[in-house]
């Protein structure tokens, strides 16, 4: 998957911070490669890459990119779900894994999200728009 995916936590419809320590505990053992001065890792798994800019604070939101297998989305399933964090695509209805994160999400994002709960779901959501 080559097009942009962004994560961002949201408060009251606004920008807000994840519990970054988490994140990056949760980013950690798939760090391949990480260019620190342009905040961008490649990260590794057994069935792909992906490519992920954000890695020095991903609690303030991080964008991947050049998603291929399916176990990468299951890692951003699970800091998503750990952030309280939406994922969001061009074309692709706002991702949350939780309706509670719903009445954080700012107008015109709310309405149409889709609650999530796999990486198997993203794909699924990706195909179908």
């Amino acid at each position: 998957m080559s097009f942009d995916v962004f994560a961002q936590r949201f408060v009251g419809g606004e920008p807000a911070e994840a519990e970054n320590g988490v994140l990056s505990e949760l980013l950690a053992p798939h760090l391949m490669r990480v260019e620190s001065e342009s905040d961008f890792a490649e990260l590794h798994f057994d069935d792909g890459t992906a490519d992920f800019y954000g890695v020095a604070e991903p609690g303030t939101g991080f964008m991947v990119n050049h998603v291929s297998g399916q176990l990468a989305w299951e890692l951003f399933v699970r800091m998503a779900s750990a952030g309280d964090m939406a994922l969001m695509a061009p074309g692709v209805p706002t991702m949350i894994f939780s309706e509670e994160v719903r009445q954080h999400l700012p107008e015109g994002l709310a309405e149409d999200a889709v609650v999530l709960s796999s990486g198997a779901d993203i794909l699924r959501t990706f195909a179908n728009a």
